[in-house]
């Protein structure tokens, strides 16, 4: 198997961070474009060439603006999960008082 460079790498998980967040999986889609953020800001740190330094802040930027998506799609399904639980628990009272259906041996 070949080496792969830091932007072939990073590729990679740019597009795993995709289907992470295509399963709902956004906790590990924000972890993997993090750790992409953090390697390309070492490399920015880290070129001298100034035409290779902005196209790496040019790919920064866009990894930046697919992380801000996934975390939006993140917050407004955990935003609609705890809606549902409060409805839940409020719900609660009523359904407690609701009699339990009988099992299969107590019809009458």
């Amino acid at each position: 198997m070949k080496d792969l460079t830091p932007r072939e790498r990073w590729d990679v998980w740019m597009v795993q961070a995709q289907r992470f967040a295509r399963r709902e999986n956004y906790i590990d889609a924000l972890g993997r474009l993090r750790l992409v953020l953090r390697e390309v800001d070492e490399a920015v740190a880290a070129e001298a060439d100034p035409a290779a330094k902005k196209k790496l802040e040019r790919f920064r930027h866009r990894v930046a603006r697919r992380r801000d998506r996934i975390r939006e799609k993140f917050e407004t399904w955990n935003a609609a999960i705890a809606a549902r639980r409060a409805q839940n628990t409020a719900d609660a009272e009523q359904e407690m008082k609701r009699p339990l259906p009988l099992g299969p041996d107590e019809h009458i």
